[in-house]
């Protein structure tokens, strides 16, 4: 692993706290209240944020080819892990509107950081605890479904939502 140097150095304080530069905070779109898992590998430390769906992604990644599969249009799976390891990049705009709690149709919205073209579609929310945890999107470029037409993705993010309560 190659890393990369930031200039930034920081103390620990008394309670043994320290903190993550807004720079880098921003970057990695890291607010109050998430949660920072530690790992060591061989004489480092090394933070990384804490994403309970990780474990979930191969399911994850099943679902979002059978939900293409099914409806004929592109889905998408909003989550930090996901968007990384498909390399696709969503504006910031459309990262923001999809942390909604209910199901959410949106109208001409541009969603990738690298291209002007606007959809519509639907934004499905997976909720545990009150959290919001990622949401599935359904882009609406051949058919016009409402939420209540398309209940495999209700079921999936259930699904989802109830593995953390396990």
């Amino acid at each position: 692993m190659k890393l990369k140097a930031t200039g930034i150095v920081r103390r620990l304080d008394d309670l043994g706290r320290l903190v993550i530069p807004k720079e880098i905070r921003k970057q990695y779109r890291l607010k109050e209240g998430d949660s920072i898992e530690f790992f060591i590998e061989n004489d480092r430390i090394v933070i990384q944020r804490f994403d309970v769906l990780s474990k979930h992604m191969e399911e994850i990644n099943i679902m979002v080819d059978t939900l293409q599969a099914l409806y004929q249009e592109q889905v998408l799976f909003v989550q930090e892990e996901w968007l990384r390891i498909h390399h696709t990049q969503i504006s910031e705009s459309f990262f923001k509107m999809s942390h909604t709690h209910r199901v959410t149709r949106f109208h001409q919205e541009a969603l990738f950081s690298d291209k002007e073209e606007a959809f519509d579609g639907l934004i499905f929310p997976v909720i545990a605890f009150g959290d919001w945890l990622g949401a599935f999107v359904i882009l609406l470029q051949q058919h016009s479904y409402e939420p209540e037409q398309i209940p495999a993705f209700q079921a999936y993010c259930e699904l989802l939502s109830r593995q953390q309560s396990q």
